[in-house]
């Protein structure tokens, strides 16, 4: 092992000096005794993490730094790296495990910045990958059901499998339960030059690359995903911004869309609107709803009412939906109207029964 060529890809990594030294063999084994016989490091003493590096002529060589200018997300960082270093590797899979270590590095600055609320928050230089987050971008966030799921979907899987997918290099982030996936703005507007249809729209390509995507995770792992794409391209100023609209997104999507698997935001504006509203005022509001609450639970009237509105109150496209005849379905628009006053195929009245099913839904009634 280079451990100069080493030390300086780890500082080039977490951009921050470390110092290298060698402790004899008795007082390296009191560190490992003290911390656990089990633990691989990093090692924490006297307010400076040390990291084994090798044995070296009865010793063990390591690097150090002051706990305080390495965070313990970095340290353990560090400690991937090194233990990676030491296992026989090819030239072309070390290179893997520094753009691995660099995606992690990333995704774990994206959740501090998140979990601080600092949105506007502009790439540090010392994230290596800001040098390829030049220009615009377009975000996607895949997210899975269960913890599983995503111990399965290693970077390097997912990172070939994008490439092949769309052609060229994208950007991968690990976050809590979902990868942040960015592709640059040239490559999506190759791939915008390449649809077969001239005239389709930046949303119709996003959509369909959304699809595609999809299908493509889901025949790779079996189990349920949940995916989304932002609403336009972004820079790299907006990327906290960007991830924290596409967490919403899907959790948008998982209460208004329970059987959709993807979820495009500007199919959800209102969803948005009606999930901003505060609770408390949202439970006020189904409580006024009276019997009509009642009445929406009936699953044979909600599906009606939430076909007919996904259709564009289209009374015959909504029959053949449902695989009834169109004069039953006028039949339960009627009694619907009885029941409740509200006639929806009229505009006011749709207005305030899709509003109605939406608080009825964000309430958790159902």
């Amino acid at each position: 092992m280079e451990i100069k060529l080493l030390k300086q890809q780890v500082e080039s990594v977490i951009g921050t000096l470390l110092s290298e030294s060698v402790w004899e063999t008795k007082d390296w084994n009191e560190v490992v005794r003290a911390e656990s016989p089990m633990e691989s490091g990093p090692y924490r003493v006297n307010e400076r993490w040390i990291w084994f590096v090798e044995q070296h002529q009865g010793g063990v060589r390591v690097l150090e730094s002051e706990v305080a200018k390495v965070t313990d997300s970095e340290a353990r960082l560090i400690q991937m790296l090194l233990t990676a270093a030491r296992e026989p590797a090819t030239p072309s899979s070390n290179l893997k495990r520094e753009d691995e270590m660099r995606s992690i590095q990333l995704g774990e600055w994206l959740e501090e910045r998140l979990e601080q609320g600092e949105l506007t928050q502009p790439l540090p230089d010392h994230l290596t990958l800001k040098a390829k987050l030049k220009g615009r971008m377009l975000p996607f966030l895949l997210s899975w059901e269960s913890s599983g799921q995503g111990q399965a979907i290693s970077f390097s899987k997912l990172n070939k499998l994008l490439k092949s997918y769309f052609g060229g290099e994208v950007v991968l982030a690990p976050l809590k339960e979902a990868w942040l996936i960015l592709l640059g703005e040239e490559l999506f507007m190759s791939l915008r030059e390449e649809s077969e249809e001239a005239a389709e729209t930046e949303r119709d390509l996003m959509a369909a690359l959304c699809q595609g995507l999809y299908e493509l995770v889901t025949n790779e792992w079996v189990g349920g995903f949940h995916l989304t794409v932002g609403s336009a391209l972004i820079d790299e100023n907006e990327l906290v911004s960007a991830t924290l609209f596409l967490r919403q997104t899907l959790s948008l999507g998982r209460v208004f869309n329970v059987t959709d698997p993807i979820h495009f935001p500007w199919e959800l504006r209102l969803e948005r609107l009606v999930y901003s509203i505060p609770e408390e005022q949202r439970r006020q509001f189904a409580l006024e709803l009276g019997d009509r609450a009642d009445l929406l639970q009936d699953e044979e009237i909600r599906t009606t009412l939430e076909t007919f509105f996904a259709l564009d109150c289209n009374v015959s496209e909504t029959a053949k939906r449902l695989y009834i005849h169109r004069n039953t379905l006028l039949y339960r628009m009627d009694k619907f109207k009885q029941e409740t006053g509200l006639d929806v195929r009229t505009f006011n009245d749709a207005v305030l029964v899709k509003l109605e099913l939406l608080l009825y839904k964000v309430t958790k009634r159902l």
